[in-house]
C-alpha cells in the first residue's frame, strides 16, 4: 500500500476500535491487525495512542462538516443553505450515530479542544462550521433575506435542535416503545420541523 492508502487504513480500523471499545478500552495492536498492518508501522505513523486518538476525533470532526457543508456551501439563498444543512447533518448523525456517540462521550470525560477540532474541518477553505455560519448570517442580514439576528444565538438553537434526537436516542429507546422501522420516518418529520422552526423565527415578515 502506498502511504496514503496505509495512513487511510489505520485512521478507518482506528475510528472502528475506538468507536467500539473507547479510548481506554482500545489498544494498538488490535487497530494494527484491523487495519492489516504490524504494530511497528502503526507507531511509525502514530507514536502512541493519545496521538491516534486525537487524529480520530478530528477525522470525525472533519468527516461529519466536511461532508455537510459541501453540500450546503453552495446553495443559492439562506434558506436553502439552512434547508440543506439541516437535510444532511442529520443524515450524517443518523449514519454514524455509534460514531457521534463516541464522540459525546470522550468530549464530556476529557479535557478536549473542541474549537481546535473544528478548526479547518471544512476542507472547502479551511473555515470552521461556526465561522462559515456566522459568515453565511451575515451576508443574508445583509441582502434583506432575513431579519438582524445574534448569531451565537442562532447557532447554539441549530446545533441544539439537530443534535438533541441523537443525544437522547439511547433514553428514548429504554423509556418508549420505539420501533426501529419508524424512525426515519420521525427523523423526516423532525428535520421539517426544526427548519420550520428557526425559519420563522429570522424570515422577514411580510
Amino acid at each position: 500500500m502506498k502511504e496514503k492508502q496505509v495512513t487511510q487504513a489505520i485512521l478507518d480500523a482506528a475510528v472502528k476500535v475506538f468507536t467500539q471499545k473507547g479510548k481506554e478500552g482500545a489498544r494498538m495492536q488490535e487497530i494494527a491487525d484491523s487495519a492489516g498492518v504490524n504494530k511497528m508501522l502503526l507507531h511509525y505513523y502514530y507514536k502512541d495512542k493519545d496521538t491516534l486518538f486525537l487524529e480520530v476525533l478530528k477525522k470525525i470532526v472533519a468527516d461529519l462538516y466536511g461532508s455537510v457543508m459541501d453540500g450546503a456551501v453552495e446553495a443559492p439563498s439562506f434558506k436553502a443553505f439552512l434547508s440543506t444543512f439541516i437535510d444532511r447533518h442529520f443524515d450524517f448523525l443518523n449514519e454514524r450515530k455509534d460514531t457521534f456517540q463516541f464522540l459525546l462521550w470522550e468530549l464530556s470525560r476529557q479535557k478536549l479542544d473542541l474549537k481546535k477540532l473544528l478548526a479547518g474541518s471544512y476542507a472547502g477553505d479551511g473555515r470552521s462550521p461556526y465561522e462559515i455560519l456566522t459568515a453565511k448570517l451575515n451576508e443574508a442580514v445583509q441582502k434583506g433575506e432575513i431579519r438582524p439576528v445574534d448569531t451565537a444565538a442562532f447557532i447554539t438553537n441549530l446545533f441544539s435542535l439537530d443534535l438533541y434526537l441523537f443525544v437522547a436516542l439511547p433514553v428514548i429507546r429504554n423509556m418508549t416503545p420505539l420501533d426501529e422501522a419508524d424512525l426515519p420516518g420521525i427523523l423526516q418529520r423532525r428535520k421539517k420541523e426544526i427548519f420550520r422552526l428557526l425559519w420563522n423565527d429570522i424570515k422577514i415578515q411580510g
